[in-house]
């Protein structure tokens, strides 16, 4: 064999030593392009399924706040309703017509266990008539009867404002129940 031989030889083997080097190295390549696009194609995965339970918090945030603000419109109306019904019941206890209040004001001096009456000054005959001189005079009122004992330390208050805001107090809840036709005192609502 010559040198030439010798040298082709050589040269023909690194030929193939490259080649499957490049080989190696282009296999290599795929197989870490192939890693890359998994990795980002988990990624991207990641990234939908983050955005999806952000939109997904962001919505329910939001129904969450929209429900909220529906329920504090609905109690606020609820609220000025319910304080038009108490002023229009007061105003229609001041024009009581005199028959009923009669009996109203002989009911209420009945359960009085002080000494002195007042009432309003459109009651006065009647209460005076009824009380004689238990008596006292006239005070700022709807109607109804105030009493108190001789020191003026003890009262009882039996004003038809004080019996209508004692009732309407305790019977709020009920009150509410039949006007809106409800069991408590907001609603459900579900936008989405």
């Amino acid at each position: 064999m010559g040198k030439s031989t010798v040298a082709d030889k050589v040269i023909e083997d690194a030929k193939k030593i490259a080649k499957e080097y490049d080989e190696q190295l282009e296999e290599k390549k795929k197989t870490k392009l192939q890693d890359i696009e998994n990795i980002l194609d988990k990624l991207n995965l990641k990234k939908k399924e983050s955005l999806k339970d952000k939109l997904s918090l962001l919505s329910r945030t939001e129904t969450s706040k929209t429900n909220l603000e529906i329920k504090r419109k609905r109690l606020k109306m609820e609220q000025e309703v319910l304080e038009e019904i108490f002023v229009t019941t007061k105003t229609k206890l001041d024009i009581i017509e005199s028959k009923k209040r009669e009996i109203i004001l002989k009911k209420l001096i009945s359960v009085a266990e002080l000494e002195y009456i007042f009432s309003n000054i459109k009651d006065e005959k009647q209460v005076r008539k009824l009380v004689g001189e238990k008596y006292k005079g006239n005070i700022n009122m709807v109607g109804g009867i105030s009493t108190g004992d001789s020191t003026g330390k003890i009262k009882e208050d039996f004003t038809f404002e004080a019996i209508l805001g004692y009732v309407f107090e305790n019977n709020i809840k009920e009150i509410r129940d039949i006007l809106f036709g409800e069991a408590e005192y907001g609603f459900k609502c579900s936008i989405l």
